[in-house]
């Protein structure tokens, strides 16, 4: 289990401006935060199940899912993810953090059990004011369920 004082997120994104972005707005978080990267959903479920290159992955408090990711797609990601047999993977935390503002997008995410949806601001001071907030939320105030 990660302690208060730091938290560890998987960041399911594709691209490396969004990463660093997110790294920046992060940077100077408290508690601590420790991000992990993979670029598709097949790397994101064999990360959380450590599998494969994976096996020894630290279990992340809290995942940031973008949704238009190569190979397979975030919906398929979460589907798969609350489908789990594992427990721990089935209550996981999922943050969509997608460009897309579609109201099917927002709906079908809810349905497959998203924790929240984010859509990313274009512009870069509302990028860091979003992520400051998701951070404030997410890594202060809610209360996440323990990791492995």
């Amino acid at each position: 289990m990660t302690s208060p004082e730091l938290r560890r997120l998987l960041v399911v994104e594709d691209s490396e401006s969004d990463v660093e972005l997110l790294r920046e707005a992060l940077a100077d978080s408290e508690p601590r935060v420790e991000m992990d990267i993979v670029r598709h959903g097949e790397d994101a479920l064999a990360f959380l199940r450590r599998e494969g290159q994976f096996t020894g992955a630290a279990a992340p408090d809290l995942v940031v899912l973008d949704l238009n990711l190569p190979r397979m797609g975030g919906f398929e990601v979460l589907r798969a993810l609350r489908a789990d047999v594992d427990p721990r993977l089935r209550r996981l935390p999922v943050v969509v953090f997608t460009t897309s503002g579609a109201t099917s997008d927002v709906e079908t995410a809810y349905d497959l059990h998203a924790s929240s949806f984010v859509t990313k601001p274009t512009a870069f001071e509302h990028y860091l004011d979003t992520v400051r907030a998701f951070r404030e939320f997410w890594l202060r105030v809610a209360r996440l369920p323990a990791g492995a």
